[in-house]
């Protein structure tokens, strides 16, 4: 998770958010994961009070002193929620079974005048020169992932449609930025390049975490079947012949 918050971060060219904040007072972080990103915006905004929330108490115990994390779910109707001045949800795909609830209860959350702000990526591995097979294994381990979360009722694909639920839920001004994260090293330019080699890293490392996690529930996969299956995709990750890439 803290890999995955540098190449966030480095993505979009060392900004932790886009929303033009003035003088925040209170920021609620859902899904707060290792708490990188609540720590960081308590550093820049000390008069403001960060909180974050999430399932797991895997956040470190020194803070700054306007940082707090909570356990608490979101999915609960007791939100843990007093008016904030901004709310941010980062890579939750996967995590709900309807991500507008989410969103609804961000808008009802929300100040006069706060803003909401939802970062998260597209699973789907895309590439532009015709390099990538139709038999990719890394796309086709995607294609299962998104089947198994969707008998598990938490679906993966929501990067594509978070606009327009902002806008059904009533927000207004939202804004929409699009950034190309590479799979692997396999670009030119050194800092795609570099972003890709973390990339993979994190893969590498988290794929038999994700697997395991959504094939042996939804899917009925055993363990070995799984580690078995995960050989060639993890190869496919590497293979810098195909020049794929995600949508953030």
């Amino acid at each position: 998770m803290d890999t995955q918050h540098e190449i966030w971060k480095v993505v979009f060219k060392f900004r932790n958010y886009f929303a033009p904040l003035q003088d925040p007072r209170r920021i609620l972080d859902i899904g707060c994961g290792t708490g990188k990103w609540a720590i960081e915006m308590g550093n820049e905004f000390p008069q403001a009070l960060v909180i974050g929330t999430d399932l797991s108490p895997i956040q470190p115990e020194w803070v700054p002193n306007n940082v707090k994390f909570i356990i608490d779910d979101a999915n609960e109707e007791d939100w843990m929620v007093e008016p904030q001045d901004y709310i941010h949800t980062r890579l939750l795909l996967g995590c709900f079974e309807d991500f507008r609830v989410i969103i609804a209860k961000g808008f009802r959350s929300l100040k006069p005048g706060g803003w909401m702000e939802s970062q998260d990526i597209m699973p789907t591995v895309y590439c532009d020169d015709g390099t990538m097979p139709q038999n990719y294994p890394f796309s086709l381990w995607v294609k299962t992932q998104d089947d198994a979360a969707m008998k598990l009722g938490k679906p993966m694909r929501i990067g594509n449609k978070l606009k327009r639920w902002y806008e059904q839920a009533g927000f207004v001004d939202v804004h929409e930025e699009v950034f190309k994260l590479p799979i692997n090293g396999w670009p030119k330019d050194p800092q795609f390049k570099m972003l890709g080699k973390f990339n993979e890293e994190n893969y590498i490392e988290g794929i038999q975490a994700w697997s395991l996690f959504m094939f042996t529930r939804a899917l009925g996969w055993t363990k070995d079947e799984i580690e078995v299956y995960l050989v060639n995709v993890r190869k496919s990750i590497s293979n810098r012949a195909v020049h794929g890439y995600h949508k953030m």
